[in-house]
């Protein structure tokens, strides 16, 4: 099948690559396009609709798979412009969406192995709160949550289970020489971190 691979880009690219893959394939073929971001999926959707499609979705480990067959009779897409699609969901007024971001590996300064205990206990009652975060980020000592065998990366697979969006720096993991040993989460880059706290109305900071 046809797959068009936008993760880790940003709108309005995910949209015009869709676009011209339905260029590219017959009338009847399917396509697929994959997204890891959910505003861009949210706006994938309303544009592969305008265009006549009609997509079906399924999700995996915060991974959004879009299988879409080209229409007999394609609408007008020349008339559909990508850019105004670009848009944020909820923006109007208050939302309750907000993410998490962990920038130490302990919580609080002071005694380091209360900040350890404090920490485990966050993500431990995190993963049992009816209200989750979109995505949990982790950056400098923070990547240290994820590694195999702790509590931490645990509860954060649970969260992952949830539907909760984990990423860790991909620059902080390579300076401290652990990517063999992260054991949750996927690895990204400063650029989709800067858009997503852009993107975001509440951030909390552990």
């Amino acid at each position: 099948m046809y797959t068009i691979d936008t993760k880790g880009r940003l709108c309005p690219e995910p949209l015009i690559m869709a676009r011209n893959g339905l260029r590219e394939i017959n009338e009847g073929e399917k396509m697929l396009v994959v997204s890891d971001n959910e505003t861009s999926y949210q706006n994938l959707m309303s544009f592969l609709e305008d265009l006549g499609t009609t997509p079906v979705v399924d999700k995996k480990e915060g991974i959004y798979y879009i299988e879409v067959t080209k229409p007999l009779e394609p609408a007008q897409e020349t008339e559909s412009n990508p850019e105004d699609y670009c848009t944020v969901p909820q923006q109007s007024g208050a939302t309750d969406n907000y993410i998490v971001v962990a920038r130490s590996c302990r919580m609080g300064e002071g005694d380091e192995d209360l900040g350890d205990l404090l920490i485990r206990g966050y993500f431990n009652a995190l993963k049992e709160m009816e209200k989750l975060p979109t995505h949990i980020i982790m950056y400098n000592g923070g990547v240290k949550l994820a590694l195999k065998d702790t509590d931490t990366a645990a509860a954060l697979g649970e969260l992952e289970d949830k539907d909760v969006s984990v990423l860790v720096c991909g620059t902080c993991v390579d300076y401290y020489q652990m990517k063999e040993q992260i054991g949750v989460g996927r690895i990204s880059n400063m650029y989709q971190i800067a858009t997503i706290l852009a993107e975001t109305d509440k951030v909390v900071y552990l």
